[in-house]
């Protein structure tokens, strides 16, 4: 009821403001740029305000506005975003809660190519350096009517610096607490029918625990050749070599003991590839977007180096190559405004995975024995058609309609034979196929407010590591894996109401289905993953945004979640979680920023921002048997700005608060990964 009321209040308030105030497009950091162009809700352009669900856009200007050290720390700020960092150097996203247990999270693409990774799927924030990027739009909730299975859990699009002139480029250099050292070079420009850009960054940094870093080197670049002014054809190449030390969970005592100390940890030393081809050809009457790419990954990976459970190591080589295109034919129907797209996406991953494990916890000893059931080579197809119609009912409200076809196939060739002889019936290459529908709309009241719901489906096919890790325990109990359902509605309103104020509301209900967990038997024996769980999602979320006065700006993100498991669920010791929370998933969290221009004088400019998180407490287990205190955090930067330079302090976690990156609880025990106290960083970047 409460949720009711709030959101009725936000509605008549909208209705009734008497300030309509036309947005410039010169935004400043922080605001809701309605007029903006956006691409990822329908895979067409459209402006912010026409989009028919839930957008949020991170500019150039709100990345210059924050020290953050990789893509994550930009999206943590936004609405409907749970961040969490177990390491310090590896973070993970959740948009609306629905990246549960070792489930991947949203698909993330960089220029049209999904960058997500490994055997679990795992999109690494890090592999894509902040410099580089020029915009990120986000959509949280289901998109698999356009994207496909990976998106289930939103998606997020990132679209890297363009140059319109003819040369121009910068040089950073960044430093600060925990030894973090960022130097960082991008040049990029045009010439003729020709655009360019190079990028090459290196980043080293101790963790906040002990015996823990990275040492990371980053290049990437893309060159587009311009076959007309419609018409542009480019190539886009990422490499990126990472090597670090993780640490491991500690036990509330060994927190309490020493907060950095770690009793184990793990090496990981991987180098990535992510490279494309992509074709835009954009007409009057229609437009193709084309993109095909090659990724790969060469990883090893150490584990339990101090050997509190049995040291292992992987090998794994990963090569994926793909397609994804769209082709939009826009043309009135009965003098309505029309666009009618169609499409299709391919992707063929292939792994190779060894697994060598020590012959008993000792740091000492070597590698010498072969884990059949997590050594072979695992594979997976998908194949994916749809259809999407954006039809104007009226001169302001417009209907798109949307479906999707997938067909997955999965070879799982483990050197164990999960039929042990024939005496159990294993399916190693399931396959499946899936239609998913959605519905939209979008009603603009006028042209500072517009009205938008959505309803769709969407799905997620278990993973490689979901396949091998239940083999056993499918074959001998008789079952397959299926992907897990979604079904997401979603209702909301954006409202220019005034200069100080431009506001994004917005309600959604969410259900997952056939939620892959871990089953026990009656005896509390262990059965695998299976589809056996259920969890509902409800929330709201506000963005508000805007400049008071000419020399401050605001922006306020506001979240409420609601997620509880929904279906009959039992653990190993027989409590049935129905009703219970979700893990690690708060139900309020709010984010607050402010820009202030304390000084201005001829080229350069003095603005300090500040920034406030705030999140309530979270269950640690899904028996809700210990939850984890909310916190807040407040974090400032102080930035003179010049036309040819710029100089920046920052001070993260100013009041120095004790919290962690990422906490839980395993059979009554609690673990957790502490984050640090108060950092400092200063950067210097000249513009050229």
């Amino acid at each position: 009821m409460k949720l009711k009321g709030l959101i009725l209040g936000m509605m008549v308030l909208l209705w009734l403001s008497p300030f309509v105030y036309a947005e410039t497009k010169n935004s400043t950091p922080g605001t809701l740029v309605m007029d903006e162009v956006v691409v990822t809700s329908t895979r067409t352009e459209h402006t912010v305000m026409e989009t028919p669900s839930n957008i949020s856009v991170i500019n150039e200007q709100d990345i210059q506005a924050t020290d953050a050290k990789n893509m994550a720390e930009l999206i943590k700020k936004l609405p409907g975003v749970l961040y969490t960092n177990a390491s310090g150097l590896e973070p993970k996203l959740s948009l609306r809660g629905t990246h549960i247990g070792m489930s991947p999270g949203a698909m993330v693409l960089v220029n049209g190519i999904p960058i997500s990774l490994g055997k679990f799927g795992y999109t690494d924030y890090e592999s894509i350096p902040v410099e580089t990027i020029e915009k990120i739009e986000i959509i949280k909730g289901p998109m698999s009517s356009l994207y496909g299975g990976n998106s289930a859990r939103g998606v997020i699009n990132v679209i890297t610096k363009r140059s319109k002139k003819n040369f121009d480029g910068n040089i950073s250099v960044k430093g600060g607490s925990f030894n973090d050292q960022r130097v960082s070079a991008l040049i990029h420009g045009a010439k003729d029918k020709f655009d360019y850009s190079l990028n090459v960054k290196k980043k080293k940094a101790d963790g906040y625990r002990d015996d823990t870093w990275l040492d990371n080197i980053y290049a990437n670049g893309e060159l587009g050749f311009w076959m007309s002014d419609t018409t542009r054809l480019g190539t886009y190449i990422n490499v990126t070599d990472k090597e670090r030390s993780l640490a491991k969970k500690l036990t509330e005592a060994q927190r309490e003991e020493n907060p950095k100390q770690a009793t184990d940890y793990s090496l990981t030393d991987n180098t990535d590839l992510i490279s494309g081809v992509s074709l835009e050809l954009k007409k009057e009457v229609y437009d193709i977007t084309s993109n095909i790419y090659y990724k790969n990954r060469d990883k090893t990976y150490r584990n339990y180096l101090e050997a509190t459970s049995t040291p292992y190591k992987e090998d794994l080589e990963e090569d994926i190559w793909g397609t994804r295109n769209i082709f939009t034919y826009k043309q009135p129907i009965f003098t309505k405004a029309n666009k009618l797209s169609l499409g299709f996406d391919y992707d063929y991953d292939d792994i190779d995975l060894l697994t060598m494990k020590a012959a008993a916890k000792d740091p000492d000893l070597a590698y010498t024995i072969k884990d059949p059931k997590k050594t072979g080579g695992f594979s997976s197809k998908m194949l994916g058609l749809f259809v999407q119609d954006e039809f104007s009912l009226l001169d302001n409200l417009t209907l798109t309609a949307g479906l999707r076809y997938d067909y997955f196939e999965f070879d799982n060739n483990t050197e164990y034979d999960f039929s042990e002889g024939g005496t159990y019936d294993y399916n190693s290459n399931p396959d499946y196929d899936k239609l998913n529908p959605r519905l939209a709309l979008n009603y603009q009241y006028s042209n500072d407010m517009s009205l938008y719901g959505s309803y769709s489906q969407s799905y997620r096919a278990p993973s490689i590591y979901d396949y091998y890790a239940s083999g056993s325990y499918s074959a001998k109990n008789s079952y397959v894996l299926e992907p897990e359902s979604f079904t997401q509605y979603e209702a909301g309103v954006r409202y220019r109401f005034a200069k100080w104020l431009n506001a994004d509301a917005t309600v959604y209900y969410l259900v997952i289905e056939d939620m892959l967990d871990s089953a026990y038997d009656t005896n509390g024996k262990y059965m695998g993953k299976q589809n056996i769980n259920e969890a509902t999602m409800k929330g709201f979320e506000l963005a508000l945004s805007g400049r008071p006065i000419d020399r401050i700006t605001y922006s306020l993100a506001y979240t409420y979640t609601d997620a509880v498991y929904s279906g009959d669920f039992f653990t190993k010791t027989g409590d049935n979680i129905n009703g219970n929370r979700v893990t690690k998933v708060p139900r309020h969290r709010l984010n607050i920023d402010l820009g202030i221009q304390i000084l201005k004088i001829d080229a350069g400019e003095l603005i300090w921002n500040i920034n406030v998180m705030a999140q309530d407490e979270f269950a640690m287990d899904n028996v809700n048997s210990s939850f984890y205190n909310g916190y807040g955090l407040l974090n400032s930067l102080l930035r003179w700005k010049h036309d040819r330079y710029e100089i920046f302090l920052g001070v993260d976690n100013i009041l120095d608060k004790d919290y962690d990156g990422y906490a839980y609880t395993s059979y009554g025990k609690n673990y957790y990964y502490p984050a640090p106290g108060t950092t400092f960083t200063l950067g210097l970047e000249f513009k050229f």
